[in-house]
This record gives structure tokens, C-alpha cells and sequence, in this order.
């Protein structure tokens, strides 16, 4: 296959159950679950081969990795050459990103979570962060999408152009842009998450890599229009296929 992307790999975290959503992990998980009548994970791999990667790495758990290996391949329906990765206890994003080190090869990753859908077209966000990438950049990009609901998420608080704050589920306004799951990291990134200490949830999480970015002023952000939606409920799997619908993708 050729190498549209040679700076820059895909990372798709597709290790979370789907029991609140009718698909436990015997039937896939919640990458597993469709919506306008393709899998989570089809969706995400669509998006990223259209944003020009090639190369990509699946991280599942090990109760759904061979129902999703056996449905996506070696992603070469979808333009793709997909690695899996076992992340064999749920311990965080950004502990399932570390175990993509060796994949990365010292390459940059665009990491999508395989739940969050959304509207925007990011070749050209890609494209910008590539040409970064290949000077050799040491920033982490974020991407942040305004939404009614910004106490259900976590959100970016901007101080003119430049990000001031991550807050997590703020109980009252600060920002309306939530920061949605696709992050592009330098491979610097792997040497951070060691540092990072489990939440009270015993996960390590993708904020608190974010947030180390952020304290060395290497945290910049991309806007993104159109809808965004974290499908984890069946409220807002309901509401993905009538945008999508609309999109005339159903």
C-alpha cells in the first residue's frame, strides 16, 4: 500500500464496552455499534483515511478484538494498513495511547476516539499539522466544537487566541467549546504519559496529558463547524442517525 502519510499515524481506541447501548463485548463492544447503519468503527476509519492517513492502529480489549479483527482485517477495504493493540484492563485514553509507542515508530498520531462522530472535513487541519510534523514540531493540537450542553464535557477555556484553561464538566459557564476526541501528539507524548498519576477512577486520563502540553505552551487548538456528538448513550446514538440522515449518509 502506499504511504499517503509517512510523518503522521492514525490511532483509534476502540477497547470501550457497549453494554448501555445493546452491544457487549461478545458482540464488539461500542465500536460494534452502528449508526446510520455502519459500526462506530467504520466511521472512524472512514475519517481517517480521508484525511489522507494510511496507517493506522486499532486498540480493542481482548473480550472484543476478535469480533472487530474479523470485521475490519487489515483494513485494506477501508484504504488502511491496521494494526491491533490489546489494551488488556481499562486504565485510561491515554494509557490505551501508550501502548501504541511502538506502532508510532517515532511518528506523529491522530488519536479519534471510536465513539465521538462529527460533521468537519479535517484534511486540512491534518494537512497544517503534517507540514508541522515534518519540522519536527513538539506541539499537541486539540479540536474544539461549540455545544449547548458545555457542563457534560470537557472544555477550553481561551484567553484571545491561546488556550488559558481545560476544565472538566464545569458546574457553571466558562466556555461553550468542548474539547472533542481527536488530538494529534508529537511523539514526545509517549515520554509524558508515564508522568501522569491515575484519577479517582483509577484511569490515566487524555486530560491531564493535555493538560502537561498546556503548562509547556505547547497546546494549540483547531475549531471545528458542524455538529459533534459523543454516541454513549442510546439518546445520543438516536440523534447521530438523524444528523447523519441529514447528511444523507443513512
Amino acid at each position: 500500500m502506499k504511504e499517503k502519510n509517512g510523518a503522521l499515524c492514525g490511532v483509534v481506541l476502540a477497547a470501550g464496552a457497549g453494554s448501555r447501548l445493546g452491544y457487549p463485548n461478545k458482540l464488539g463492544g461500542k465500536p460494534m455499534v452502528r449508526a446510520a447503519g455502519r459500526p462506530l468503527v467504520d466511521h472512524a476509519l472512514i475519517k481517517l483515511a480521508a484525511a489522507g492517513l494510511s496507517d493506522v492502529a486499532l486498540v480493542v480489549n481482548p473480550a472484543n478484538r476478535l469480533v472487530i479483527e474479523a470485521h475490519v482485517a487489515d483494513g485494506r477495504a477501508f484504504g488502511l494498513r491496521v494494526t491491533y493493540v490489546v489494551q488488556h484492563e481499562p486504565l485510561g485514553i491515554a494509557h490505551a495511547l501508550s501502548l501504541c509507542e511502538d506502532f508510532a515508530a517515532g511518528r506523529h498520531v491522530l488519536l479519534l476516539l471510536v465513539d465521538n462522530l462529527f460533521q468537519a472535513d479535517i484534511r486540512r487541519a491534518v494537512a497544517a499539522y503534517t507540514v508541522q510534523a515534518q519540522m519536527d514540531t513538539d506541539q499537541a493540537e486539540i479540536f474544539l466544537v461549540r455545544v449547548p450542553n458545555p457542563q457534560d464535557y470537557g472544555v477550553a477555556v481561551l484567553a484571545g487566541e491561546n488556550i488559558a484553561a481545560l476544565v472538566e464538566k464545569p458546574s457553571s459557564f466558562i466556555s461553550d467549546l468542548a474539547v472533542i476526541g481527536l488530538y494529534l501528539y508529537p511523539p514526545e507524548a509517549f515520554g509524558l504519559i508515564p508522568a501522569l498519576s491515575p484519577s479517582a477512577r483509577g484511569e490515566l486520563e487524555i486530560t491531564d496529558l493535555n493538560s502537561l502540553f498546556l503548562q509547556k505552551g505547547r497546546l494549540s487548538y483547531q475549531k471545528l463547524s458542524g455538529w459533534w456528538l459523543d454516541v454513549g448513550t442510546e439518546e445520543r446514538l438516536a440523534q447521530a442517525e438523524r444528523l447523519l440522515a441529514e447528511q444523507g449518509l443513512l
